[in-house]
């Protein structure tokens, strides 16, 4: 009886494992992160941003789209960013023809 349980434990254990290690591979490789100042925030409602634009080190200006969901910031808290100076990470995804979808933001 307790060696069946350990048997269970440890395929229930191997799975979990494999699980999140196949789900940590895929969310990397679909998503991409860049790091900015905040440029422009237009938005379609108090919580949903429909656009962002960042500039990064470099000089380079990113615009994304909101895609119509929270992001995990509202706008008003990003324009508190950009008033303060304050950078923000978008994490996103290329949907194609160049558009850039927010996945998640983070201070």
């Amino acid at each position: 009886m307790i060696r069946s349980r350990t048997v269970i434990l440890a395929i229930f254990v191997l799975l979990a494992m494999i699980f999140s290690i196949v789900t940590a591979s895929c969310f990397d490789s679909n998503h991409n992160r860049v790091t900015g100042q905040v440029l422009n925030v237009e938005q379609s409602s108090v919580t949903i941003i429909s656009s962002l634009t960042l500039e990064d080190d470099s000089g380079k200006q990113w615009t994304f789209e909101g895609g119509g969901v929270f992001s995990g910031f509202t706008p008003a808290h990003l324009l508190e960013h950009r008033s303060r100076g304050e950078s923000v990470t978008v994490e996103y995804q290329e949907i194609g023809s160049g558009i850039l979808r927010i996945v998640h933001l983070a201070d």
